[in-house]
């Protein structure tokens, strides 16, 4: 019973653990994203325009 307890709760904590990174990366890509719609146009890589 003990050991049964033991893995449901390293369980719980796994599944806690992964909703917490999976928020985290979800936040870094939209924050990415939004930072690279509001750069201009000029400042992106690549060559100048003719």
């Amino acid at each position: 019973m003990k050991a049964a307890l033991i893995v449901l709760w390293t369980l719980a904590a796994g599944v806690v653990l992964f909703l917490i990174v999976r928020r985290r990366i979800d936040r870094a890509i939209r924050d990415l994203e939004r930072s690279a719609a509001e750069r201009p146009q000029d400042d992106r890589d690549g060559p100048p325009p003719p």
